[in-house]
């Protein structure tokens, strides 16, 4: 059997695979047209803007639980026996195989009907879905899980970025808040995994349920205050 390299040097090949693919792109992208003046690093205006704040927060507190089944879902599988290790091991694969849809297939459609209209009820979807594991005792529901969550949840991440572009009052400010917005979206991204690790604790107490209703509940809120941000916005439409 051939040594692992442990987590440290595994998590550094990473990152050196990212600098190496990056570093490509990087060094040939240019701009295609030039902005007529240098954009600020800051839109104060945007913190009087109900829609963009609302989406913001919703971001910010759905990406705490959106991550949680893509690092907890193969150690859920295993340890309960719900699977073996070679299945479960491929269960992230999976997950991750269905998310390419996800972020592609209802990007067509959010260019038709709006992209709040399309990400609101698929984070419904995704945060109910989450809930569903503490349904999920079975092989057949473990891997049906995994391929609606990585479709539905697909969606969840690739589009809030066209969002903001909509939330946007002009194009001048459009990477600002975009900046803004992923800003206090990371946040969300940061410390939501760990949150939940503390919330399962240690084996052998592992407590699955208290997991999967912490994550589940913050994607549900997520996308009420989505909801909310599409409210806000249809209102200020209509007054303008």
């Amino acid at each position: 059997m051939q040594p692992q390299i442990g987590f440290g040097w595994a998590t550094r090949v990473i990152g050196f695979i990212e600098l190496a693919t990056l570093a490509v792109p990087l060094a040939v992208m240019k701009v295609r047209v030039l902005p007529p003046a240098k954009r600020k690093l800051v839109d104060w205006s945007a913190f009087r803007d109900v829609p963009f704040l609302l989406f913001s927060f919703g971001g910010l507190i759905g990406f705490m639980g959106l991550y949680v089944p893509f690092f907890y879902t193969q150690y859920y599988s295993i340890s309960t026996d719900i699977t073996d290790a070679n299945l479960g091991f491929y269960l992230l694969a999976i997950l991750n195989a269905a998310s390419v849809f996800g972020r592609v297939v209802p990007n067509f459609i959010a260019d038709k009907v709006g992209p709040l209209n399309v990400l609101f009820p698929c984070a419904l979807i995704t945060g109910v879905l989450t809930l569903c594991l503490l349904a999920i005792h079975s092989v057949g529901g473990i891997v049906v899980f995994a391929v609606l969550y990585g479709f539905f949840s697909g969606t969840f991440v690739s589009l809030p970025s066209a969002v903001f572009v909509k939330l946007s009052p002009h194009r001048g400010v459009v990477g600002t808040r975009i900046g803004m917005g992923f800003s206090v979206i990371s946040i969300g991204v940061l410390i939501g995994t760990p949150i939940g690790g503390a919330i399962l604790g240690k084996v052998p107490n592992l407590h699955w349920n208290d997991l999967f209703v912490y994550a589940g509940v913050l994607t549900l809120a997520g996308a009420v205050f989505f909801g909310l941000a599409g409210i806000a916005k249809s209102r200020l439409s209509r007054e303008g």
